[in-house]
């Protein structure tokens, strides 16, 4: 679990109705966040499902979670990992509201893959007769399976306005399809959507991505700050209906030889210990900070996000 969201009072939301591999460092009996804060939403991935401590410590404040995820084979089949079938199938009695997340991710026939693929986007979304086909495998899925909503996450559309009009008007199919099916909608959107030049339906529930500031392809730093945040909510005010707003977990290690890779609170814990080395909070981010030298002379810079971290981006949000 690596991603929470809330809704942000700012734009005076309603609150009636997510890559991902992060955990944080919490004892079963403590609080993540404090009482004014109980209204989130988290996202599990299918490779990393030893979640349920951290679920079980956000307690009745959790009100939905979104399954991550569906993607598709190399015949643009939509597909979903049997170890999250599995962990869905132990899980689906919780009271939380149940989301699959769908993301544009293809397993190739040479057994590789394509994240984040917008040839398959171009392919699925062409037009009427193929989006309808895709919202309809998509309802299929859900159903079959019984999940209470659909997460749309389709990434690194861009600037390609063709393509982020064939989106909005699937969005749209897609949410009558739905709703005849009484199924939720949450649709996923990136920093750099251009806000200005689309036109979004009201009844999907939208969520900012509030991270990736920095990371694998940065230099070092925050994963989010303040200011990142509140620009981000502001750029949604054009946005209709539900809004929230999601942060992030866990962080970077950037090396100096070009290397970078994503790691856990635990993990950044880990690493603080093995080299005795101290941390240092980022007044501007929250974020915690520490640099190390490992064995093999490669001088490491971490950021990461804490309890504290969260709490202090939930509370811009809220």
């Amino acid at each position: 679990m690596i991603l929470l969201s809330g809704c942000s009072k700012k734009n005076n939301i309603p609150e009636n109705n997510k890559k991902k591999n992060q955990e944080t460092v919490i004892n079963e009996d403590q609080e993540i966040f404090d009482e004014s804060i109980d209204n989130l939403s988290a996202w599990i991935a299918y490779w990393d499902l030893n979640v349920q401590g951290e679920l079980n410590t956000l307690d009745k404040k959790l009100k939905e979670l979104s399954y991550f995820a569906a993607y598709f084979d190399s015949n643009n089949k939509l597909i979903m990992p049997e170890k999250l079938i599995n962990y869905y199938n132990k899980t689906k009695g919780e009271e939380y509201i149940k989301y699959l997340t769908i993301v544009n991710d293809k397993i190739n026939s040479d057994g590789g893959s394509s994240l984040k693929d917008t040839d398959l986007l171009r392919t699925l979304l062409a037009d009427c007769n193929s989006r309808n086909k895709h919202a309809k495998e998509i309802i299929d899925l859900v159903s079959q399976y019984g999940f209470d909503g659909i997460e749309i996450d389709y990434e690194q559309i861009k600037s390609d306005m063709e393509l982020w009009n064939n989106y909005m008007l699937f969005i749209e199919e897609l949410y009558n399809e739905a709703q005849a099916a009484e199924i939720k909608l949450k649709v996923v959107l990136e920093p750099n959507t251009p806000f200005h030049n689309l036109e979004f339906i009201e009844g999907p529930t939208y969520v900012m991505m509030c991270y990736n500031l920095h990371g694998g392809f940065s230099e070092p730093g925050e994963k989010a700050n303040p200011q990142f945040i509140g620009e981000l909510i502001d750029k949604m005010e054009t946005v209709p209906g539900n809004k929230r707003f999601a942060v992030a977990t866990g962080g970077f290690n950037w090396g100096s030889d070009g290397k970078v890779a994503a790691l856990s609170e635990v993990e950044a814990r880990a690493l603080l210990k093995e080299y005795n080395v101290k941390e240092k909070r980022d007044d501007k981010s929250q974020c915690l900070v520490f640099k190390y030298t490992d064995e093999a002379g490669v001088e490491h810079e971490v950021w990461y996000a804490d309890k504290n971290t969260l709490s202090s981006w939930m509370m811009i949000i809220e």
